[in-house]
């Protein structure tokens, strides 16, 4: 179980079944906080059609589509974060103090994890640097809407976020891109 034991002393903790957990030996309380994920949507200008670049996931859940995002390092601000991914996952860069926030949210139904959503300028695919496969993404593209029904991106939230971003519920239309 995660957090039987203190991670300072190594001393087993009374009762392992709530947080905050208080280390009878050393004092040290252990707390389950959310972990953040930052999220860029990326505007992408497709013969004079604005969307959102996605990776086609090469983790799971493999073959979905999802915009750019992952888990926040210790180190980073958030945008600092998002465009690391950005950079990591397709290639792209950006610099971290032109993201603007979007939106925020909570994981559901377990509030686990928290999620940065940023938007980052505009950018022309004709622009855009040459895509390397990589351990997490197998291919990228830009979709012209959120997606509806069983035709929508991996996650919950990032269909939200492609829904406030694009101001309606739209069907995915998404384009590869080299």
């Amino acid at each position: 179980m995660k957090d039987t034991f203190c991670s300072y002393c190594g001393t087993r903790f009374a009762s392992a079944d709530a947080y905050p957990r208080t280390c009878r030996e050393c004092g040290v309380q252990i707390w389950a906080n959310p972990i953040p994920v930052a999220v860029a949507l990326a505007p992408v200008i497709v013969k004079a059609r604005t969307g959102l670049l996605v990776v086609r996931r090469a983790i799971p859940p493999v073959g979905k589509l999802a915009l750019v995002g992952g888990f926040v390092e210790e180190h980073e601000a958030w945008q600092v974060g998002a465009a690391r991914e950005l950079r990591e996952e397709v290639g792209v860069p950006v610099e971290p103090s032109t993201l603007v926030p979007l939106w925020f949210a909570s994981s559901e139904p377990r509030p686990n994890r928290v999620l940065l959503f940023a938007v980052a300028p505009p950018i022309e695919a004709s622009a855009l640097p040459a895509f390397a496969l990589n351990t997490e993404s197998s291919e990228r593209g830009v979709v012209f809407g959120c997606g509806e029904g069983s035709e929508t991106l991996a996650f919950p939230l990032h269909v939200e976020a492609a829904r406030r971003y694009f101001g309606r519920v739209a069907p995915l239309d998404f384009h590869p891109l080299a």
